[in-house]
């Protein structure tokens, strides 16, 4: 029986769902983050050290769910391109490989 050199548009695609939700959970926790509105008049006058802390870990916080939410999109899009091109090419490559190896059975 001849192996089956095949890619798994299958795993591909599924893997590519897996990133499509980390994305959509990081956006939407992002979203939440960058929803919150804590001004400096929450502080007290003898802290408003820790009130511009604050501001500093919310933008910093929210541009990194929004940083990570865009790679993981970028990743399910890589993993969809990968997919259609072996899609494209795998007839074509799986002649090629058999062509050059055959199988000792």
């Amino acid at each position: 029986m001849a192996p089956d050199l095949r890619a798994n548009f299958e795993a591909l695609t599924k893997d590519a769902s897996i990133w499509d939700e980390a994305s959509n959970t990081l956006r939407t926790s992002g979203n939440s983050i960058a929803a919150i509105q804590v001004t400096h008049g929450a502080f007290s006058f003898a802290a408003m050290d820790v009130a511009d802390q604050y501001a500093e870990l919310h933008q910093r916080v929210t541009q990194l769910l929004a940083d990570g939410a865009q790679a993981a999109s970028n990743g399910a899009k890589a993993l969809r391109e990968v997919r259609d091109m072996y899609q494209q090419m795998e007839e074509g490559t799986v002649s090629e490989l058999s062509r050059m190896w055959q199988p000792v059975v």
